[in-house]
């Protein structure tokens, strides 16, 4: 091995190494959680001292400060909690805010910025971390129940009076319904009910849905003019079986291999569906209603850590609750699963053809 190492083989291997180890943990579809949560925010009796929580309704994780943002709704406020010393004390960034449903967090300009779905108000405004005041984007929003913004700054919100889910667009100033069909609710293809979370994958050009009433899930690819139902019955019917839903609220999708993660809200559970299943699992609740450390009463939002650690909004019981990734082992049912293994394999690959060009040296 050459006594002076070139200069570009030393980057690569920084390079390398930076990006393994700055990268957010990659979810096997088959892994697991404790079943068992622990309280991270709120005490689980309502109050609004900077422990406690009331009815909170949406969650953020904002994985760049190791921080979670929460929705407290009945207090109306907003609530951010450092996961670095998990010391329950919560700190208000944002306050006087009516009946807020869902939460955002971007960053810009080296700041967080917030964006909020405000039921109360009918629309959506943003915050920059720090000011008093935030401003609106995009049109009114009737019964603003979900909000997500892309890679480019468009912002997406969910009408559950309209039945449909609204596109601002930073660059047009314009907004466009991009699902659902606005002011008419039914349970076709090309149909919403109430919808609530919404989750958009810039990667694959889709918008994900919790369709509330229609007890589903749908996918809507951009500029579709029909959705696809991803989980629960086509049909709209309820259930608590494997293969249904009941009143979901959120849905979370792992951008790697498209497995979705979903709060299903009246049956106390949360449910993954793997990439073109036709039935659920549960790795959370699914012990009716309660207050005990396995059990939800009204779940209604969810959001994972850089580990892979699950975050559950318990509404009724006050509280977030955490449970602990245990089991991240890769399993290859699929070629989709297959794909969850993808980079991590390429980060290998990238450290070991590095290896062999610093022996050849």
């Amino acid at each position: 091995m050459s006594s002076s190492m070139p200069t570009y083989i030393l980057f690569t291997f920084a390079f390398v190494c930076w990006l393994s180890s700055t990268r957010s943990l990659v979810l096997s579809p088959c892994a697991k959680w404790n079943t068992t949560g622990m309280i991270v925010a709120g005490t689980g009796e309502r109050g609004n001292k900077s422990d406690q929580l009331a009815q909170p309704q949406g969650i953020f994780f904002h994985k760049q400060t190791n921080t979670l943002y929460v929705a407290d709704t009945e207090n109306n406020r907003i609530q951010k909690f450092s996961m670095d010393n998990l010391s329950k004390i919560g700190v208000t960034v944002i306050s006087n805010v009516r009946y807020v449903t869902d939460i955002y967090v971007d960053y810009e300009n080296n700041k967080p910025t917030i964006y909020l779905a405000l039921g109360g108000e009918g629309r959506v405004r943003k915050w920059i971390e720090g000011e008093s005041e935030g401003v609106q984007v995009g049109g009114s929003c009737s019964f603003c129940e979900g909000v997500w913004v892309d890679n480019e700054k468009n912002v997406y919100m969910s009408s559950a009076s309209k039945h449909c889910v609204y596109k601002w667009s930073l660059q047009t100033n314009i907004t466009t319904v991009v699902a659902g069909k606005e002011y008419y609710s039914g349970s076709s293809s090309d149909n919403l009910n109430s919808p609530e979370g919404i989750y958009v994958d810039s990667i694959h050009s889709a918008i994900y849905v919790a369709d509330y009433a229609n007890n589903r899930v749908q996918k809507w690819l951009f500029d579709a003019s029909n959705g696809t139902t991803v989980a629960g019955l086509s049909n709209g019917q309820a259930g608590s079986d494997k293969e249904s839903l009941e009143r979901p609220t959120s849905v979370w999708i792992d951008d790697d291999t498209q497995v979705v993660y979903i709060v299903d809200t009246s049956n106390q559970r949360i449910q993954r569906w793997l990439y073109n299943a036709s039935i659920g699992e549960t790795i959370a609740g699914g012990l009716d209603r309660g207050d005990n450390l396995t059990q939800f009463d009204e779940p209604d939002d969810i959001t994972f850590d850089n580990n892979g650690n699950l975050y559950v909004c318990d509404r009724i019981n006050e509280r977030i609750m955490m449970f602990s990734i245990i089991n991240n082992q890769p399993c290859f049912s699929s070629s989709a699963n297959r794909l969850n293994s993808l980079p991590l394999i390429i980060i290998s690959i990238k450290t070991i053809f590095t290896y062999l060009i610093i022996y050849k040296e």
